[in-house]
């Protein structure tokens, strides 16, 4: 008996260090904001995309985003676009960018491969750990996503903390005629037990509580909105090694 109560008490300092792990590891801290750029379109009302979350029984978070249409735009053109994403630059205005400061005008910050892909590849891939800055109008965003599935269908982010995995993002590219079709369908919390319930309520109340999860889904709908405006011309250049350059011209 005095076995088996050590080894709960042994399993529950366990999971309450491992709790704290992650909330602090959740808990973004100061991100470093980068001035806005100045990008020559317009970005559509995003209150016009189809969105949508709620909570679960289970006490995680469902969410759902139908992006606008991306004319012109094929599923294998999104699929190079993020594999590309996190080591390639652009030059525009005579000015040297990461491409994930086009990817949204004024709220991406730094994005790169912790961990590469299973194949050794560089870039976003099939195993690759994704750690990414960025922030949602007054919410900062830090964190870390392994790829699981990859391919030009889209791909399977799992979120870790403290090597701990709390949902998954599935971003989903369906053919249609003249272009792709794009969703974006995740659920943020643990299925754990004992330490997920405590976790999910720490999720739901203080980091995706309901005025993050807004300029979240408003964040998601204006990055994949902008593909429209430099996709087509990147993808012409995709033979540059990861140095593209985006010409001075209005939509």
């Amino acid at each position: 008996m005095a076995l088996r109560l050590k080894r709960i008490g042994t399993v529950s300092a366990l999971c309450i260090a491992a709790l704290a792990a992650a909330l602090i590891l959740l808990s973004p801290g100061k991100i470093t904001r980068d001035s806005p750029r100045d990008l020559p379109w317009v970005l559509p009302d995003y209150r016009l995309a189809k969105t949508h979350w709620y909570v679960g029984e289970d006490g995680r978070i469902y969410a759902e985003v139908e992006h606008f249409f991306l004319q012109g735009i094929s599923p294998p053109m999104i699929s190079w676009f993020y594999r590309n994403l996190p080591i390639s630059t652009i030059e525009f205005k005579n000015t040297s960018y990461p491409l994930y400061h086009i990817f949204h005008p004024t709220e991406h910050g730094r994005i790169r491969v912790l961990e590469p892909a299973s194949d050794g590849s560089s870039g976003m891939g099939l195993g690759a750990l994704v750690g990414r800055e960025e922030w949602f109008g007054t919410y900062d965003s830090r964190g870390a996503a392994r790829i699981v599935e990859y391919s030009d269908a889209g791909f399977l982010a799992i979120p870790e903390v403290a090597g701990i995995p709390f949902g998954e993002v599935r971003h989903i590219f369906t053919p249609a005629e003249g272009g792709t079709e794009y969703r974006v369908q995740a659920v943020i919390g643990s299925s754990l037990p004992v330490l997920g319930p405590l976790l999910n309520w720490y999720l739901r109340h203080q980091v995706f509580h309901p005025q993050m999860m807004e300029q979240w889904q408003r964040h998601q709908v204006e990055e994949v909105a902008s593909l429209q405006f430099f996709l087509p011309s990147l993808y012409a250049q995709r033979d540059n090694a990861g140095a593209f350059v985006l010409e001075q011209q209005t939509p």
